[in-house]
């Protein structure tokens, strides 16, 4: 009968911490990689934020027009450095009524790309309701989106 040696003790010992080595190396590799790559998003997401946060809307209150469901807003894309898409408006009454548009701004080329300085106006753009008569509109509200992401809004009140 044979008997059949085993690996010596010392040997074992140096394949066991190789392989606990090797093991940690890759783990810490991919460690090291995804964080640096997480950084990389998180930091081009916080520039982007940054200065879509400067862009700003402003809405000519002498070029409104509300009446019934149709409104007519004219808006400017004044401080900013990113392109503009507006996504609509919202017309409060003084009731406290909101009303939201139903036309959709962003079938306009203008509109989808509304550029740092220019201004368009929104024509007979139809309301989810009718403000009654003799109601007064009490707040136009504009958005938009910048970067595809972050809601720039503009807003005027009163009449």
């Amino acid at each position: 009968m044979r008997h059949l040696k085993g690996v010596s003790p010392l040997i074992a010992a140096v394949l066991l911490v190789a392989f606990t080595m090797a093991t940690a190396l890759v783990v810490v590799t991919w460690i090291t990689d995804f964080t640096q790559q997480q950084t990389s998003n998180i930091g081009a997401r916080g520039e982007q934020q940054t200065l879509c946060a400067y862009s700003t809307l402003s809405i000519d209150r002498d070029d409104i027009s509300v009446i019934s469901n149709i409104t007519n807003v004219t808006v400017t894309y004044s401080t900013g450095s990113e392109i503009l898409n507006i996504t609509g408006f919202t017309v409060r009454d003084a009731n406290g009524v909101t009303y939201v548009n139903t036309t959709s701004p962003n079938t306009d080329s203008v509109v989808r790309n509304l550029g740092v300085g220019s201004s368009v106006k929104l024509t007979n753009y139809l309301l989810t309701g009718q403000i009654p008569s003799g109601v007064a509109w009490k707040e136009v509200r504009v958005t938009a989106v910048c970067q595809s992401r972050y809601v720039v809004a503009g807003t005027v009140t009163g009449q």
